[in-house]
């Protein structure tokens, strides 16, 4: 019977009986006479030998298996702590940058700095006098005059945000502001005092226009240094943003009620924003399209008023495969109420087995002209061998050594097409 104390394997009684037979036939003393941790020569022997081995080989082998791999995790750990600071080193900065002509790529500062002159303009309008100690968060030290009654103000955003040649973002905000009224029972306030004009002499002159409840702008600069933010002026009121001209649309053809895409396109619309029927949805679109339908459904019903296709001309009736057409579906849309909201839908079809399919909804509409882009200011660049300078644009390209071996003559400038 094999007993295991909990010191290690059970004993093999056989091993056992031999290892006493050899004991007792050399004369060695007994297993129980040797001295505690101390292995017998016959013992030693037969491990060097590869034959059975002791009890206390048995019970350190894990702990070597162990300390074994300990080990190698460790020189793993070493081999990759310099490794991976070395790609750290190596790999290009993930940082986007922002160049200094007023392009915004940094977005996580830009969005920073304008979540915090949002904050401090509409702090700026609404804080009374007796609280301005609360605007030191915005504007530091900077001296103030602020109105016992305050304005109200909504729905502010920002309208615009650079970052100037100094350095600091100069951001644009707009809000929804309405000037304080005094209690009815105050005395009535002084008049404010007139700026004197250059010229008093026209007397025919229109009374300016002021109103106490509209759309106003203000821009403050911000000092963004490592994430803390403060405003470098108190904030100023500006002109809105100018309006521009809308650019001419490609749509000039209108098509029929009856065309056959007048109907595709009606009731790919129904099916996307009324009825909600994803296979009524995939039923009009043309194959490997991903359209999915509103949900929730938020409207009871849409109407298509007009459809205007783009190229001049109507698109066939009767396609041939893999004919495209660009359209806009004017539509309007009824809510669960009764009430409408217009809406426009510019799209692309693609002619299969003779019918039009929606092929791919338009994130901006076909446009006749293209959109106007900034041209890069010109800079100034020394050229070799004279003492004259030389404009080529930011985006030109780089002069040959054969034109650099023929300078202009002095006084000239060049500019890159």
């Amino acid at each position: 019977m094999k007993i295991n104390w909990g010191f290690g394997p059970p004993k093999d009684k056989d091993a056992d009986g031999a290892r006493g037979l050899r004991g007792r036939g050399t004369g060695a003393p007994a297993a129980g006479a040797l001295g505690a941790g101390t292995p017998s020569t016959e013992s030693r022997a037969d491990a060097d030998a590869g034959g059975p081995r002791s009890e206390q080989h048995t019970w350190t082998g894990g702990s070597q298996l162990a300390t074994r791999i300990v080990v190698g995790l460790l020189w793993v750990a070493l081999v990759a702590g310099p490794l991976a600071l070395a790609l750290q080193v190596l790999m290009p900065d993930s940082r986007p940058v922002v160049r200094q002509d007023g392009y915004v790529d940094r977005i996580g500062e830009a969005a920073a700095v304008s979540e915090f002159a949002e904050r401090a303009v509409v702090a700026w309008l609404e804080t009374p006098g007796e609280q301005s100690d609360v605007l030191r968060a915005y504007f530091g030290d900077l001296g103030q005059s602020r109105p016992d009654i305050p304005w109200t103000t909504s729905g502010s955003a920002v309208a615009e945000i650079v970052k100037d040649d100094t350095g600091l973002w100069a951001v644009t905000v707009g809000v929804d502001a309405t000037e304080g009224k005094p209690p009815a029972d105050a005395e009535p306030a002084a008049e404010p005092a007139e700026t004197p004009a250059e010229n008093d002499s026209d007397d025919d002159a229109e009374p300016v226009e002021r109103i106490t409840s509209g759309r106003l702008y203000f821009q403050v600069p911000v000092l963004y240094v490592d994430g803390e933010m403060i405003a470098q002026a108190l904030p100023a009121p500006v002109p809105a943003p100018d309006e521009f001209e809308q650019l001419a649309s490609a749509y000039d053809h209108g098509l029929a009620a009856d065309h056959p895409a007048y109907a595709r396109v009606a009731n790919f619309l129904n099916a996307m924003l009324v009825s909600g029927d994803q296979a009524s949805l995939e039923a009009y679109s043309s194959p490997g399209t991903s359209f999915r339908a509103l949900n929730p459904v938020p409207y009871a019903g849409v109407r298509v008023d007009t459809i205007v296709a783009a190229g001049g001309e109507a698109p066939s009736e009767e396609p041939s495969d893999g004919e495209t057409a660009e359209v806009q579906a004017n539509v309007t849309l009824s809510g669960s109420n009764g009430e409408q909201l217009g809406a426009q839908y510019s799209l692309a079809l693609r002619a299969r087995e003779g019918r039009w399919e929606v092929a791919r909804l338009r994130t901006s509409p076909a446009l006749a002209e293209p959109v106007p882009l900034p041209e890069p200011a010109p800079v100034t660049t020394p050229t070799p061998g004279t003492s004259t300078s030389q404009g080529t644009s930011s985006q030109g390209p780089t002069p040959t050594r054969e034109a650099e071996s023929d300078p202009p003559a002095t006084g000239s400038t060049t500019e890159s097409p």
